[in-house]
C-alpha cells in the first residue's frame, strides 16, 4: 500500500526512517530546518522508497545490524544531489544516476552533505539472486551512470520511483521483483568484469542463472545442467561442493522462491496451485504441495491465504 509522510523536524525524521526500513541510527549534518518527505510501498515483500531530504546521515550501527530486525539488501538509485556510502571497508560517492548495494546484516554510513532525492529498493536476502557472498565483494561499489549495464536497470528504477503511487493498481509487484532480477543481472555482470580471477564464482553464477531460466522444465537436474555447460556431473558437484545448497537443493530452493512470488502475486489469484507447481517446474500437485511445505512450513494453498490477509 502507497503511503507519502512528510516531516518538519529532525526528530520526526529519524523516527520515520527507523519504522519504514530497520533500525537506523539519524544525525543532522548542517544547521536549521529540516524537512524530508518519504514515498512508500510495499510490493509484495518488496519495499519500494523515494527519499527527498535536506542534510543528514544514517548509520546502521554494529549492535543494530546484528539486532535481527531484518535481512535485508538495500540498493540505493541517486536521483539528485550526492551521497556517501560506507561498507565494509569501502567508500563510494553515488552521484545523480549511480546506484550501489549495502547489507543491513553490517554496519554502513551514508551520508547526504546537501539537499538530496533517492530511490531505495529494500529486498529479503532470500529474494535476491546472487549469494551473499557475490553481495558482500560489491558492497559500496557504485554501478555509476555511465557504466553501459546501468542502462538495463537504471531507468526502471527511475520509473519506479516517479509512480510509487500507482503501483498497487497496476501489478507493481511483478514489476518491481523483475526490476529486483534485473539489479541482480546488473551487479553480477559488474562483479564479472573486476573479478576475472574468480572464474568458480563467475561459473557458479552462470549455473544459477541457468537454473533460473529453466526453473519451469520438469526435467531440470544436475545431469542436464552439466551437459548445457560442458561439465561432468562430478565436476558440477565438485563446484558447488563449499556452497550452502548442493546443485539439487539449490534447484528446488529456487523453485520453490519462485513459487511463493506466484503465490504471492495477486495478479494470480485465479491460477490454481496445481498450475503454480507447473509453471516452477513440479505438475505433480501432491509432490509440489509436499516439497513448498518443507521449505515454509505451510500448503501452498495456506500460504497464499496468510499472504492475502497480510
Amino acid at each position: 500500500m502507497y503511503q507519502v509522510q512528510h516531516v518538519d523536524s529532525f526528530s520526526a525524521w529519524s523516527a520515520l526512517i527507523s519504522d519504514a526500513f530497520v533500525q537506523l541510527r539519524s544525525e543532522q549534518v548542517s544547521r536549521g530546518h529540516f524537512a524530508a518527505t518519504l514515498g512508500a510501498n510495499m510490493l509484495g515483500d518488496i519495499g519500494l522508497m523515494r527519499i527527498t531530504a535536506k542534510p543528514h546521515a544514517v548509520l546502521r550501527t554494529e549492535d543494530l545490524s546484528t539486532s535481527g530486525d531484518g535481512d535485508y539488501y538495500k540498493v540505493s538509485y541517486q536521483l539528485d544531489g550526492h551521497g556517501l556510502l560506507v561498507q565494509d571497508g569501502r567508500e563510494t560517492v553515488l552521484s545523480p544516476g549511480d546506484l550501489a548495494i549495502y547489507d543491513t546484516q553490517r554496519p554502513y554510513t551514508l551520508a547526504f552533505e546537501k539537499p538530496a532525492s533517492v530511490v531505495v529498493a529494500l529486498v529479503p536476502h532470500d529474494q535476491f539472486r546472487l549469494s551473499p557472498q557475490q553481495v558482500a565483494q560489491i558492497t559500496a561499489v557504485a554501478l555509476k551512470d555511465e557504466h553501459p549495464l546501468a542502462g538495463t536497470v537504471t531507468p526502471l528504477l527511475r520509473h519506479l520511483g516517479n509512480n510509487l503511487s500507482t503501483w498497487d493498481q497496476f501489478g507493481g509487484y511483478s514489476l518491481a521483483r523483475n526490476t529486483v532480477d534485473l539489479i541482480a543481472t546488473a551487479l553480477a555482470g559488474a562483479l564479472g568484469g573486476e573479478n576475472q580471477a574468480d572464474s568458480k564464482s563467475a561459473q557458479r553464477q552462470r549455473i544459477t542463472a541457468y537454473i533460473d531460466a529453466h526453473l519451469d522444465e520438469p526435467e531440470l537436474d544436475p545431469a542436464r545442467i552439466a551437459a548445457a555447460h560442458f561439465i561432468s556431473v562430478r565436476s558440477l558437484h565438485a563446484l558447488f561442493e563449499h556452497e550452502p545448497r548442493t546443485v539439487a537443493a539449490l534447484i528446488r530452493h529456487r523453485r520453490m522462491q519462485q513459487a511463493s512470488a506466484l503465490l504471492r502475486d495477486p495478479l494470480l489469484g485465479d491460477i490454481s496451485v496445481q498450475r503454480i507447481g507447473a509453471r516452477v517446474g513440479i505438475p505433480d500437485a501432491a509432490g509440489f504441495s509436499r516439497m513448498f511445505s518443507r521449505e515454509f512450513a505451510l500448503t501452498p494453498g495456506r500460504y497464499r491465504q496468510q499472504q492475502a490477509a497480510a
